[in-house]
């Protein structure tokens, strides 16, 4: 018994007159260097909505928190100051408006640093933070703001702040 090997002529292998040659419209590459472009515009999106609500929003129910680098030469500054912007991104109906602002040191507990009155839509203030520190040098630390009302009744619901900015300097 023998095995014969049949080949295809190549007038076999072309496919019929007027039959369509069938093709692959979609490879892989092309659509990955298509679809590029919007991944890029969709980290963009995503990156530009995490700044503008980068210390995130207080409420009455939970508080705003943002880290912060504390400076090396924090430990033998004269002064050490937390500068920070606090804006009101929606006002409360009734009650006056506040805000506590504590700051955790790395490795401690939150201290209340200051009490603020928000009026506005956006303030800026400074907190003296060596107390707070104490003697951490270099690191991160939390700054948190908690929404309040100044005239001493529950925290006004509906309201809203957020961290603009903060940062902690030394003189």
């Amino acid at each position: 018994m023998s095995l014969r090997v049949l080949r295809a002529s190549s007038a076999e292998r072309q496919p019929a007159e007027g039959a369509p040659i069938p093709r692959k419209h979609f490879a892989v590459s092309r659509v990955l260097l298509c679809a590029l472009p919007l991944l890029v515009l969709m980290l963009w999106i995503v990156a530009l909505s995490s700044l503008a609500t980068a210390g995130g929003t207080a409420t009455a129910a939970s508080p705003a928190r943002m880290s912060v680098q504390v400076p090396g030469a924090a430990k033998g500054a004269g002064a050490v100051m937390l500068e920070m912007s606090i804006a009101v991104t929606r006002k409360a109906s009734a009650g006056h408006l506040g805000a506590v602002v504590s700051v955790r040191a790395p490795g401690g507990s939150a201290v209340e640093v200051g009490r603020v009155s928000l009026g506005g839509a956006q303030s800026s203030y400074q907190f003296n933070v060596a107390h707070a520190l104490g003697q951490s040098s270099g690191g991160s630390a939390e700054v948190e703001v908690s929404v309040i009302d100044r005239g001493g009744g529950p925290p006004p619901s509906g309201a809203t702040l957020s961290i603009g900015r903060a940062q902690i300097v030394t003189r």
